[in-house]
């Protein structure tokens, strides 16, 4: 149940609840008072929809006193509401209602929101050269780069909201894997250097989704299996875990992922840009993707 309709339900319940009085004389019946026209809602009821009043405080306050991004002379409320050419702030007012939503107090909503806006300014260059295929359309001019680990229980959760993500956005964004095995998780090194093996054999995504299909550590005899099942040779498979011919290759991702700031897996990164909000939601991702080509394409924000 929606919260207008909580509440409805509860004046109703509140007004069956009165004590009953007899009906006044014809001469105690009150004039009616003049009706006043509705007050003007401070956001759209569709942004605030399902927040607590507490919240909806929080963000009309927040609205109120923080200027669109896009570099008008306005703040978010006044840019929602008068300043209809501006396709900046809805955007803006999604993502802070969203986080209102997910739980940020006043004194972080701020905060939350500047640091996802000064992500923008701070990119890394990342390697993709040698870790193909993409998922998705490779001409896309938007690079997603998700630093996973196959043994990760998140990393499972994510994969398949990331990949319909992608396919369902065919033109506009490309998905790139590169491995970031916690060496805590059992096998996970093994199952890194596995997935690499699979890139030189043409069957990187069969076998990606093979692993994460079945999660867990795996010993070499179990993923030379799945090689065989996604089409791969499970000799050689074998002999390249037992070599170690990929670890290299491994450490190196590791390392880059290091150097640019990552703690945890899956960590993914917009032409470079880390995504330092987790939402891997479909609306979540497609809100920060808008923005991403907003940036690509205006080298910043656009001056509405």
């Amino acid at each position: 149940m929606t919260l207008p309709r909580a509440a409805a339900a509860l004046a109703l319940a509140a007004a069956l609840a009165r004590p009953a009085h007899a009906p006044a004389a014809p001469s105690e019946v009150p004039a009616a008072a003049p009706s006043q026209p509705a007050a003007e809602p401070a956001l759209p009821a569709d942004v605030t929809e399902g927040l607590a009043p507490e919240q909806r405080q929080v963000l009309e306050a927040w609205a109120k006193t923080t200027f669109c991004y896009c570099g008008c002379p306005h703040t978010v409320s006044q840019c929602v509401k008068g300043h209809k050419g501006c396709r900046h702030a809805p955007r803006m007012l999604n993502l802070a209602a969203r986080l209102v939503r997910a739980g940020a107090k006043k004194d972080e909503l701020g905060r939350l929101v500047e640091s996802y806006y000064a992500s923008f300014d701070r990119r890394v260059t990342l390697d993709i050269s040698k870790f193909g295929p993409a998922l998705g359309d490779p001409g896309a001019p938007v690079t997603l780069v998700e630093f996973s680990d196959f043994s990760c229980p998140y990393c499972q959760l994510v994969r398949p909201a990331l990949e319909q993500f992608v396919e369902s956005r065919k033109g506009r964004v490309k998905l790139v894997y590169k491995p970031f095995p916690i060496e805590t998780h059992p096998g996970a090194l093994e199952l890194a250097q596995a997935g690499e093996w699979a890139r030189d054999q043409n069957v990187f995504w069969p076998m990606h989704d093979a692993m994460f299909a079945s999660p867990g550590s795996h010993t070499p005899e179990e993923l030379a299996t799945l090689a065989h099942d996604v089409g791969g040779d499970p000799k050689s498979l074998l002999a390249a875990l037992s070599d170690g011919r990929y670890l290299p290759k491994v450490r190196a991702s590791q390392a880059e992922a290091r150097a640019a700031g990552i703690k945890g897996t899956p960590t993914l990164f917009l032409n470079g840009r880390m995504l330092v909000l987790m939402d891997y939601s479909d609306e979540g991702l497609e809100l920060t993707l808008q923005d991403e080509e907003e940036w690509v394409k205006n080298r910043g924000w656009s001056r509405d």
